[in-house]
C-alpha cells in the first residue's frame, strides 16, 4: 500500500470517527461537520413565584437542530438581572432575597433562555399570639399581637397580616373598628382568639368579666409637651373586682383647649401652642383628668420670610415664621409666634403674620416664641396704585365649582405686587357666580359674570364663564392611604362632567368619614388619624357620591421615620427613588413612601416628586448637595443626595441580544455610563422603544412583551444618548 493510499484511508477514518464523536455529544453547542446545533434553551418552571427566603430550583433544557433535547442545567452559565432580588448558583439553584422581579438567564454556546422570577413578601411559618391582659371587663378592649416567624428567617409583628377570629363572638368580638387584633368584651364568658395565616395558626384565651368601672386614672400627670410634638396619655380603669386595665381605647378623650393641645380618640395629644390645659378621659359618668402644658424649650431659633420686603402703602405682606428645633427639624410656627411691629404708624401686623402698610417709612417686624425672637425690616414706599390686573381671564368652569382669582397691582414706580387680600372683590352677576374676600369665585348656574377687584379707586376685572354641564362622577385621591394617630393627609376630589371634562372640586364637595373614631376629615378634605382601625373617606355633591377611599390608621404612634438610601449620587438631569419606612411604638414597620410629605433643600440642586405614582423620586438639577426629607405624623427622616455635573456618555442594555420564545416576555435594564466613569441604573428614566411592534412591544419600565416571531431592535434613549440591543422571538 503506497503512502498516498494510506493517507486517504487515515483521513476517511478521522472524518468518520470525528462525526461519530460529535453526534454523541448531547450537551454541546454546535457540532462539527454534519453534527447537530443547539437551537434554544428553555428554563423551567416558567414564570416562577416564590416567597422571599425560599429557594427555587431551575432547570435548563436545550433543544438541538435534530429535535433532540438535553438537560443543560449543570453546564449552562446562570445569571440574575437583579442580585438584590435573587441570586442563582452555577447549578440553577435560586435564592430569593427581597420582593420584586428578576430575570434568571441560562446561556450556553451563544444561546440563552430565561424566566422572570417574582419574589413575593416573606410568608409566615410559625405564629405566637399575646395580649397584655387575658381577662377584661365587659365593654372594654384589649389588643392582641401576632408575632410571626417568616420564610426569610426574620421574626416580626404580623398583627396586620393574619386573619383574626373569635370562637365566641357573643362573648368577644375581634377587629373592632377594623383594627387588626383588637378585641372587645361583649358579655361575660370565655372565648379563644385565633390568628391564622394559611395553614399556620396560633391562639390565646380571653375571659370577659362582669366587673364594673369604679374610677379612672390618667397618666402622665402634669405632662410638659414640647411644641409641635406628641404625648401619649393612658387611661387606667379600676374595676369593682379590684382589677385594673388599660382602657385608653374605650374612653372619651377631651382637651380643655384644643387650640393649645388637641387629642385623638386614642389619647395621643399634640402640642399646638404655648399654654396649659386639662386632659380628661371619661366613660359614662366616671372620669379622670390631669394637667398638661406646652413649652418651647426645644426651640433653637426663628427665621422670618420674606426678609426685608418693600411694599406700597395700603397693601399687605404675609410673613411666615419658621422654627428650628434641637433635633434639627423645622416647622412653620407662624400661628404660634407673637408678631409685633415697632412702628404701628407705618405698618401694623396681625396675630397670623399679615402686615398692613399704612404710610411711607420703615418698621421692624418681630416674631417671638418663648425666649426665642427674631426680626426683619418692612419698608413701605410712597408709590401709588396705577392699575389692577385680574387673572385668570375668560376661564370656563362648571356649576358648583370654585376658581381662585389673583389681583396684581402695578404702581407708579413701575413695581408690581400681588394685592389679592387687599382689594375689594365683586361680581357683576351674583346669580351666575359669587366671589369671596380672598378672590375665590363659586359658580352658581350657567351664564357669564365679570369678577372685579378694587383698591384706592382703581378697578380691574376678568370675565368668568359658567357652563351648563352637569356633574356625573367624583373621584377621590388617594384611593388608599396609611395614617398614624395625629397624622394628617390632604385628600383631593376630581369631578367628571357631562361633556367629558374634569375639574378639581376639593373645596366644594361635602367630605365624610365612615368612622370618626378612626379618622376625621375637615370640610376642605384634610383627614386626621384618631385611633387604630379602618375607615372610608367619601366626597359628595348633590346626589353624586364618590367611591370610598380606604384609610388605615396604625395602632400606635410613629416613633421613627427612615429614608433610604441614606446617601445617593446622581448626575444632573437623572434621578433616584427614595423610600420612607415608619417604625411605630408597637415595633411594627410600614412603608410610608406614598403617604409622607417629601421635600428637597435646596430645590435648586434637586427636586423630589410629591405626587403619585412617582412620590419620592428625586431628580438632580445642578451640581451640589441636597437633603431629601420625609415628614409624617410629626416625625422626619432625611437622606443626602449628591448631584454631579457628569454627562451621560453611553447606555448599555441588558441582557444583550436575547433570544426568547413567542408568548414570553423579557425584562430589560438600562445602565448609563457618565463622563466621570460612574454608572447609574436608568431603567425607569429612559424612553424605551421597539423598532418592530408587530414582533414585540416594550413598556416604560423596559418589559418587552412578544407578539409574533421575528426580530426587533430595543432602544433606550435619554438626554440625546441611546443604547440598543436585538430581541429575537422564535
Amino acid at each position: 500500500m503506497n503512502k498516498f493510499l494510506m493517507a486517504c484511508m487515515f483521513l476517511c477514518f478521522a472524518v468518520i470517527f470525528g462525526c461519530s464523536a460529535t453526534n454523541s455529544n448531547s450537551g454541546g453547542g454546535s457540532g462539527g461537520g454534519g453534527g447537530k446545533v443547539l437551537q434554544s434553551i428553555q428554563v423551567t418552571p416558567g414564570a416562577p413565584t416564590v416567597a422571599a427566603g425560599l429557594p427555587v430550583q431551575l432547570t435548563a433544557t436545550g433543544t438541538y437542530s435534530d429535535n433532540s433535547t438535553a438537560n443543560l442545567t449543570n453546564s449552562a452559565s446562570w445569571t440574575s438581572s437583579n442580585t438584590s432580588i435573587a441570586t442563582v448558583s452555577t447549578t440553577g439553584d435560586v435564592t430569593s432575597k427581597a420582593t420584586g422581579s428578576a430575570t434568571i438567564t441560562a446561556s450556553l454556546s451563544g444561546v440563552s433562555g430565561n424566566v422572570t422570577l417574582t419574589v413575593t413578601a416573606p410568608t409566615i411559618t410559625a405564629l405566637t399570639v399575646t395580649a397584655p391582659n387575658s381577662s377584661i371587663a365587659n365593654g372594654t378592649t384589649v389588643q392582641f399581637t401576632a408575632t410571626g416567624t417568616f420564610t426569610d428567617g426574620s421574626t416580626q409583628n404580623a398583627t396586620g397580616l393574619v386573619q383574626w377570629t373569635s370562637s365566641n363572638t357573643s362573648v368577644a368580638s375581634i377587629n373592632v373598628n377594623g383594627a387588626a387584633g383588637l378585641a372587645e368584651g361583649v358579655s361575660p364568658g370565655s372565648s379563644t382568639i385565633t390568628a391564622t395565616s394559611g395553614s399556620v395558626a396560633a391562639n390565646a384565651s380571653l375571659t370577659v368579666t362582669n366587673a364594673t368601672l369604679t374610677s379612672i386614672a390618667v397618666t402622665p400627670g402634669d405632662a410638659s409637651i414640647p411644641l409641635g410634638t406628641v404625648q401619649q396619655f393612658t387611661a387606667t380603669g379600676m374595676f369593682s373586682d379590684g382589677s385594673t386595665q388599660n382602657i385608653s381605647g374605650t374612653v372619651d378623650w377631651t382637651s380643655s383647649n384644643t387650640s393649645l393641645v388637641s387629642i385623638t380618640a386614642s389619647g395621643l395629644a399634640t402640642g399646638k401652642d404655648l399654654g396649659s390645659v386639662t386632659v380628661t378621659a371619661a366613660s359614662g359618668s366616671i372620669e379622670g383628668s390631669v394637667s398638661a402644658s406646652v413649652n418651647a424649650d426645644d426651640l433653637v431659633s426663628l427665621a422670618i420670610t420674606p426678609a426685608s420686603p418693600t411694599i406700597a402703602a395700603t397693601t399687605s405682606e404675609q410673613f411666615s415664621a419658621t422654627g428650628t428645633f434641637t433635633n434639627g427639624s423645622t416647622r412653620n410656627l407662624s400661628s404660634q409666634v407673637t408678631w409685633a411691629s415697632d412702628d404701628t404708624t407705618v405698618a401694623k401686623i396681625s396675630g397670623s403674620g399679615l402686615a398692613k402698610a399704612l404710610t411711607a417709612g420703615s418698621a421692624g417686624i418681630s416674631a417671638t416664641l418663648g425666649s426665642v425672637s427674631t426680626s426683619t425690616t418692612l419698608t413701605v414706599s410712597g408709590a401709588t396704585l396705577v392699575s389692577i390686573s385680574v387673572t385668570p381671564a375668560g376661564d370656563t368652569i362648571a356649576p358648583g365649582t370654585d376658581l381662585s382669582f389673583t389681583a396684581t397691582g402695578t404702581f407708579s414706580d413701575s413695581s408690581t405686587q400681588v394685592i389679592t387680600v387687599d382689594v375689594t372683590w365683586g361680581t357683576s352677576n351674583s346669580s351666575v357666580a359669587t366671589v369671596a374676600v380672598a378672590g375665590v369665585a363659586t359658580a352658581v348656574t350657567a351664564g357669564n359674570a365679570n369678577i372685579s377687584a378694587a383698591l384706592d379707586s382703581v378697578t380691574g376685572s376678568a370675565a368668568l364663564n359658567v357652563s351648563s354641564v352637569t356633574l356625573e362622577s367624583i373621584a377621590v385621591t388617594p384611593t388608599t392611604s396609611v395614617l398614624a394617630p395625629t397624622s394628617t393627609l390632604q385628600y383631593g376630589a376630581q369631578g367628571t362632567y357631562s361633556d367629558g371634562s374634569t375639574q378639581p372640586i376639593t373645596a366644594t364637595v361635602n367630605w365624610s368619614s365612615s368612622d370618626t373614631d378612626v379618622a376625621t376629615i375637615t370640610s376642605f378634605g384634610q383627614a386626621t388619624g384618631q385611633s387604630a382601625g379602618t375607615a372610608t373617606i367619601t366626597a359628595s355633591q348633590g346626589s353624586i357620591t364618590s367611591p370610598p377611599a380606604v384609610v388605615l390608621v396604625e395602632s400606635s404612634a410613629l416613633t421613627q421615620l427612615t429614608v433610604s438610601p441614606a446617601t445617593a449620587t446622581v448626575a444632573e438631569q437623572t434621578g433616584t427613588q427614595f423610600d420612607a419606612v415608619g417604625t411605630f411604638a408597637d415595633g411594627s414597620t410600614q412603608n410610608l413612601t406614598s403617604s409622607v410629605t417629601w421635600s428637597s433643600a435646596p430645590p435648586s440642586v434637586a427636586t423630589v416628586s410629591v405626587t403619585a405614582p412617582t412620590k419620592g423620586f428625586a431628580t438632580g438639577l445642578a451640581s451640589g448637595s441636597a437633603t431629601i426629607t420625609a415628614l409624617f405624623a410629626g416625625e422626619s427622616g432625611s437622606a443626602a443626595l449628591t448631584v454631579t455635573n457628569a454627562t451621560l456618555k453611553s447606555i448599555a442594555i441588558a441582557p444583550t441580544n436575547p433570544d426568547i420564545a413567542a408568548g414570553s416576555s423579557e425584562q430589560f435594564t438600562a445602565t448609563g455610563t457618565f463622563s466621570d466613569g460612574t454608572t447609574e441604573n436608568l431603567t425607569s428614566q429612559v424612553t424605551w422603544t421597539s423598532s418592530n411592534v408587530s414582533v414585540a412591544t416594550v413598556s416604560p419600565s423596559g418589559l418587552a412583551t412578544t407578539a409574533a416571531t421575528g426580530t426587533t431592535t430595543i432602544t433606550a434613549t435619554m438626554l440625546g444618548v441611546s443604547g440598543t440591543t436585538t430581541l429575537t422571538v422564535q
